[in-house]
């Protein structure tokens, strides 16, 4: 679960903003914190009328607009803004929710957000509500009313509705955010492409958070990002994809490789995971040239190629989320390495037939996806892979992959005999449709 990363109220909260947040924390803001650009008291929770509606949405969007920061209901101010008296407001679930659904509902793009209960130890069912807000790379978010949009910001201790400049200034940020996003991905991704051997063809996975997360590469991140590669094979859709032997450092990155060989290029597959949360997956997709007189070129396995993005797409959407705390959306890239004469291969059929035509060199595909999509086995992560593999066959002039579909659902006849079950019994477990038709 991501959380929101805020330096100066972990500070004076004395500890991480999550769950484990005690009272004692919160109320330790009495008497010295000072409501601020990113802190926000109010002595009551908000209500269910329209103007308490726009009020809590307001307040939200309005930090997601700005730098983020916290919400405490339950607590009093005084004159000058200072934390005052620990009142109190309900805790219970069902508040949470009720808050929490009324600003899904009403603020587009939904901000990433949360509401952290901390219960009065000598009060049961009180105590206070810590909404944690995280700035965003999808702002501007809106407030939707009466068919109308409302853009709040948060300056200073006030927020502020936007007028059309400057929400068209917002908008502008977001675009030139995202070309700078993809521009990253491409950055990273080359990077690890360098250090590929030029004798093997990879699906090279990319991913990089629209806002980026944080983590410290030390000692015991090493040792136990070893111990992980040692005891996991990388899978997707219940397949296991790579497993990782060697783990080390790089500047600012963990880095790990399916084959060692000193002095060597990389062979078979690597990773590396940086610091902000931003990684990349390469996982060899060479099909087996039997059938084909033509042995200069590159032939892509169409199955491998779909588990390997699949696979690269949830390993680094749980390293931005679990070790970097990044949430939201993400810009995700794969690309076919290196950039050589290539054909995809339907390796169901003997001899395997080609899919689509030849290209003279490689071809990449972008998208955005949600993280948390991403981590969980589910259609949304099935649904991801179908994009970016089908914009890689449509380089070769195919229209789609075959494996997946658009909607995040599973095409069995695509899949080796010997497989389907394994797979079969994965999208069971997850949720994903199987469709027992092929593509046609």
């Amino acid at each position: 679960m991501p959380t929101l990363r805020n330096r100066r109220l972990e500070q004076l909260l004395g500890g991480p903003i999550d769950g484990a947040l005690t009272y004692q924390q919160v109320k330790g803001l009495i008497p010295a914190a000072t409501e601020s650009p990113d802190l926000d008291f109010k002595r009551d929770t908000y209500g269910s009328r329209d103007k308490d509606r726009k009020e809590l949405c307001g307040d939200v969007g309005g930090l997601a607009n700005a730098n983020g920061g916290l919400i405490v209901l339950g607590m009093e101010e005084d004159d000058q803004g200072r934390a005052k008296n620990d009142i109190g407001v309900d805790i219970s679930d069902s508040e949470r929710l009720r808050l929490h659904q009324t600003v899904v509902a009403n603020v587009q793009p939904t901000p990433t957000f949360d509401i952290i209960a901390v219960e009065d130890p000598e009060r049961a069912g009180i105590g206070f509500l810590i909404i944690w807000v995280a700035r965003t790379a999808t702002a501007p978010h809106a407030y939707m009313q009466n068919n109308s949009l409302l853009y709040p910001k948060r300056i200073g201790t006030q927020r502020i509705w936007l007028s059309e400049a400057l929400v068209a200034e917002a908008y502008r940020a977001r675009f030139a955010g995202f070309t700078d996003r993809t521009d990253e991905a491409a950055r990273v991704e080359a990077a690890l492409t360098a250090s590929l051997s030029q004798d093997e063809t990879f699906v090279v996975v990319t991913l990089v958070p629209d806002m980026p997360g944080a983590f410290t590469i030390d000692t015991a991140a090493m040792r136990a990002f070893e111990l992980s590669n040692l005891n996991t094979t990388h899978s997707a859709f219940g397949i296991g994809v790579r497993h990782f032997i060697r783990s080390s450092v790089r500047r600012r990155r963990l880095v790990a490789m399916t084959k060692y060989e000193p002095n060597k290029l990389i062979s078979r597959g690597a990773c590396e995971l940086h610091g902000n949360g931003s990684g990349v997956f390469a996982s060899g997709v060479d099909s087996t040239p039997s059938g084909f007189g033509d042995v200069t070129t590159r032939l892509v396995d169409d199955q491998w190629l779909t588990l390997g993005i699949a696979a690269g797409l949830q390993f680094l959407a749980r390293h931005a989320r679990d070790r970097a705390a990044a949430g939201g959306l993400a810009t995700v890239r794969a690309a076919i390495t290196p950039n050589a004469p290539a054909a995809i291969a339907d390796t169901l059929g003997f001899p395997a037939d080609r899919i689509g035509s030849e290209i003279a060199s490689g071809a990449w595909a972008d998208t955005v996806a949600e993280i948390d999509d991403l981590c969980a086995d589910g259609p949304g992560l099935v649904a991801a892979t179908h994009r970016l593999a089908s914009e890689l066959f449509q380089a070769f002039g195919a229209p789609e992959v075959g494996q997946v579909t658009a909607d995040g659902g599973i095409r069995l006849p695509h899949w080796h005999q010997q497989i389907r079950p394994t797979v079969t019994s994965w999208a069971q477990a997850a949720g994903v449709e199987v469709l027992t038709q092929p593509l046609t």
